[in-house]
């Protein structure tokens, strides 16, 4: 009897001492998994609510397998006054976009624009991300756009038009950082290829073709655009963006002159699925080849006048959805 409860007593005291040691070693477990898991360096994210920014791009990414519906309009100058009800009853300008994210760090794109007939694909691939200990200071996203100016061939009038003619493309590298809770930066060099330019007996040419005495634009064309928000609430954003073409054209005419700098201010009201940008701008064209080359705006004007009747400003919107 007394060898019986011997046994009994070293039983259940092997199992107690071994669940003691089990809640013990469980408890470092844990403790150890929640010390390494805040060891883990977390990406920064909401730098920007949306991947599309008054009259650029920005690095934010949407999560993998979803679509993003963009519409970019942009209505008449506002210099044309009450009678036009400052630009809102002036021919416009709109641009109906869908992208498609296939990882989140890779997206697809397609967009038609009301000018010219513009049809355009585009690709936006991260490269790195900024992270919260700040290792990683910035986050890089490559973005890359090929327009086909779809007009009718008659609207090409020139002797040497080829199909080629129709395409140009434009690349950037956006450089962006969190400064904190309210304040977001980003910094993108651009670069612009046009097959085609105007030539001095108003005439288009080739990049492969004549020779560089008789171009008045140049075939490439590079820039910086620098662009910022300032949150307000935490829906609601200021949102400001410089872009400046450094190419200058080879001869300057009456007709032709170097291209103006892009300005855009603006607010922004953002959720979790969709943005509302609205704002103010030099330009109108959407594309951002075709603002970056060709853009003659001013956002303050010169004379006796009020600067906004004599500015080139049109108004403009952008809402982006994600489903």
């Amino acid at each position: 009897m007394i060898l019986l409860i011997k046994l009994i007593c070293k039983f259940f005291c092997s199992r107690v001492i071994f669940a003691a040691m089990l809640l013990i070693f469980g408890i470092n477990f844990l403790f150890g998994q929640d010390s390494i898991s805040k060891k883990v360096d977390k990406s920064v994210d909401n730098t920007f609510n949306s991947g599309v920014f008054l009259e650029n791009q920005t690095c934010v990414m949407n999560y993998a397998k979803s679509f993003e519906l963009v519409i970019n309009h942009r209505f008449g100058k506002i210099n044309t006054g009450s009678k036009e009800a400052w630009g809102i009853y002036s021919p416009s300008n709109i641009r109906i976009g869908l992208n498609y994210s296939i990882l989140e760090y890779l997206q697809v794109g397609i967009g038609t624009t009301k000018f010219n007939k513009q049809q355009d694909a585009n690709v936006k691939l991260r490269l790195i991300q900024q992270t919260i200990s700040g290792k990683i200071p910035v986050s890089v996203v490559y973005y890359g756009a090929l327009v086909y100016d779809a007009r009718d061939t008659k609207s090409f009038d020139y002797p040497n038009f080829k199909e080629s003619h129709r395409f140009s493309y434009f690349h950037e590298i956006l450089v962006s950082h969190k400064f904190c809770n309210f304040f977001n930066l980003q910094v993108a060099p651009m670069y612009t290829h046009y097959n085609i330019v105007e030539t001095t007996n108003n005439s288009v040419q080739s990049s492969s073709g004549d020779t560089l005495a008789h171009r008045i634009r140049r075939n490439d064309n590079f820039g910086l655009s620098v662009l910022g928000k300032i949150n307000i609430t935490s829906t609601i954003s200021f949102l400001f963006e410089y872009d400046k073409n450094f190419t200058k054209l080879i001869k300057e005419t009456e007709v032709y002159k170097n291209p103006k700098p892009n300005i855009a201010i603006g607010f922004e009201k953002a959720t979790a699925a969709h943005s509302f940008q609205l704002f103010v701008s030099t330009a109108e064209a959407i594309t951002y080849q075709r603002n970056m080359v060709y853009n003659q705006n001013v956002f303050i004007g010169k004379g006796d006048k009020e600067w906004w009747f004599k500015s080139d400003l049109v108004i403009g919107f952008n809402i982006t959805r994600i489903f």
